[in-house]
């Protein structure tokens, strides 16, 4: 049985604006997405003897707060039907998921799981197919698919399918922090229609700041336009985001449709008190320190 255990690394926003609405109902955006060294492991195995797809799945021993089931339903197995449908031999495939980024948390872990079982199976496949054919294909699957592809930091625009590396030796010290209450996406971008956000930053103004390692710069044009949502969903944002800057974050956001909140910090000794003082407070089911990372998947980011 040929095998590959892939890595899956979660993302944050740093900014994220809608820019317009198209006629199938998806949104357009222009997004600072930013690759954080935490991830899922997924082992992809190739079976010989039938053409079936099939999946588990732990979680490390943590408590996931929304059922993932691992069904048709699920990213990973339409990731894996799709790219099989195209292949000119059929082959089954069993996967075996460690799921340690939160779910439902705005942070791409879904997204990110089925491009790296797009990316496995093609490594199996001895790389029957192109770079730009699997990109097209996670398009299929997603909007933030198309990025977890390479990951990193990029612009993403469109529907997400329009990225734009960032070049900059960019590094932050975040501490993350995801509310046991999940949000739904559809849900969020529902609010935003019926109440749409008037405040906006500036996507070049957080590029800059990115550039030049200025978290200030970043800080002043940062802005995420679904976070008035995320808070109507989930109320305890703000109190995550205030307690972070009382105690010493540079800016404190959601990232995604949220509801996960994340910190950067200048010094650790203020990210660790902030991460005591959320377990103290019980405002976070999952509180996680995280640095920016540039995955090297086509050189082999595999465990």
């Amino acid at each position: 049985m040929q095998q590959t255990i892939e890595k899956a690394y979660a993302k944050l926003n740093l900014g994220l604006h809608i820019t317009g609405k198209r006629d199938d109902g998806y949104h357009l955006l222009s997004m600072v997405m930013q690759t954080v060294n935490l991830f899922d492991k997924i082992g992809i195995y190739r079976t010989n003897d039938s053409d079936e797809i099939s999946m588990d799945m732990d979680f490390g021993g943590r408590h996931p707060e929304e059922e993932i089931t691992c069904d048709d339903n699920n990213l990973c197995i339409k990731a894996a039907k799709l790219i099989c449908s195209r292949l000119p031999e059929s082959h089954g495939y069993y996967l075996h998921l460690v799921k340690l980024i939160p779910s439902a948390a705005g942070m791409a872990g879904g997204s990110s799981d089925a491009a790296a079982v797009l990316r496995g199976i093609n490594r199996l496949e001895d790389g029957y197919f192109s770079k730009k054919e699997l990109l097209d294909m996670s398009l299929m699957l997603g909007a933030d698919v198309p990025y977890c592809i390479d990951g990193g930091l990029a612009l993403c625009e469109g529907i997400g399918e329009d990225i734009t590396p960032i070049e900059a030796d960019f590094d932050a010290m975040f501490l993350i922090a995801k509310p046991a209450e999940g949000i739904s996406t559809p849900a969020a971008y529902r609010y935003f229609d019926e109440h749409p956000d008037t405040e906006h930053g500036d996507i070049a103004g957080v590029i800059e700041g990115i550039k030049k390692n200025d978290i200030f710069l970043i800080s002043e044009n940062i802005h995420n336009d679904l976070e008035n949502a995320a808070k109507h969903f989930c109320p305890s944002i703000e109190e995550i985001e205030e307690l972070m800057l009382t105690d010493g974050a540079l800016l404190s956001k959601v990232t995604g449709s949220g509801p996960t909140v994340f910190g950067i910090f200048e010094n650790d000794k203020d990210r660790k008190k902030a991460a005591a003082d959320l377990r103290s407070a019980g405002l976070a089911a999952d509180i996680i320190y995280a640095g920016c990372i540039k995955p090297d998947y086509d050189k082999g980011e595999r465990i």
